[in-house]
């Protein structure tokens, strides 16, 4: 299980402490999902839970084992007990899916053939079976997600720990992982799922898994997070944010999302250019007919 108590983590930089008097328990079959906005500081939590970092106060426990009183040698050992979805992924992009969810096993000793029917079978759980053999380097961001769960699920952890694990899914993809973590959870593992994605909170709330609210520092006991409606469209709003779009006064290029080919998004062309290009046609003399 997990415990934090009385946990601070002062801010890099000097700041205001990211996380201060922090308390947290999560029992073994329970999901905690920490619902925190960007640099709140659930990533820097995120790494002391995974003995990458040490807490500036407090006593951070996993499994009963208080991490900062651990040698390395006991923190290697029991990294094997936790399953971890890092925000980065950290895969190995010249290797395939099941390589990559095979490795901890074949570091663990256990029989390739054994390591591969247990890999094909969370990769067929998580949706993608059919990239299994392909690098992960050709796969989209929401493919290399997933792999990245199957493999912190390979050895069946007693703690898991997931950073932004649906960040790049669409709605199907998510459900699979929430399937795959509430499977964890059944199997007796702890998790604690640091979550901002709308889709995850809402299966969080269909699921009964706990939600806390990390703001200003402090870990709200009972948070609430309202579960997203359907959306109502409003014609004249949505004319007047179009035309607000494309009357940018240059064109503008946006960095490629993750999961695409690559091709930048290019704001239209602004309307005041078409107007003064239609202008501009205006302005020439009318051809002169030719005599019949």
């Amino acid at each position: 299980m997990i415990e934090l108590q009385g946990v601070r983590l002062d801010h890099p930089r000097n700041g205001e402490p990211l996380l201060r008097s922090l308390d947290l328990s999560v029992g073994a079959g329970q999901v905690v999902v920490v619902h925190a906005g960007a640099g709140a500081g659930a990533t820097r939590l995120m790494a002391v839970l995974a003995g990458e970092a040490l807490a500036d106060e407090g006593q951070v426990s996993v499994l009963g084992r208080d991490l900062a009183r651990l040698r390395r040698s006991a923190q290697r050992v029991l990294r094997r007990s936790l399953g971890v979805v890092p925000q980065d992924l950290c895969l190995l992009l010249d290797r395939s899916a099941l390589l990559n969810v095979t490795m901890p096993l074949e570091i663990d000793g256990v029989p390739r053939q054994a390591a591969l029917v247990r890999a094909a079978e969370l990769l067929g759980a998580l949706g993608v079976a059919a990239e299994a053999d392909e690098p992960m380097a050709h796969q989209p961001h929401s493919v290399r997600q997933r792999v990245a769960v199957a493999r912190a699920l390979v050895r069946r952890p007693q703690v898991l720990l997931c950073d932004q694990p649906t960040s790049l899914q669409d709605e199907a993809g998510a459900e699979l992982v929430c399937a795959a973590i509430a499977g964890a959870a059944a199997a007796g593992a702890s998790c604690l799922v640091l979550a901002r994605d709308p889709m995850l909170l809402t299966q969080a709330v269909r699921r009964g898994w706990a939600v806390r609210v990390l703001q200003g520092g402090v870990l709200q006991d009972e948070g609430t997070v309202p579960v997203p409606g359907p959306v109502e469209h409003d014609l004249d709003v949505s004319l007047d944010l179009l035309v607000s779009m494309v009357s940018a006064p240059t064109p503008q290029i946006s960095e490629p999302e993750p999961d695409s080919d690559g091709v930048p998004n290019v704001v239209p062309f602004p309307n005041a250019a078409a107007r003064s290009g239609r202008a501009a046609l205006s302005d020439r003399p009318a051809p002169i007919a030719e005599a019949g």
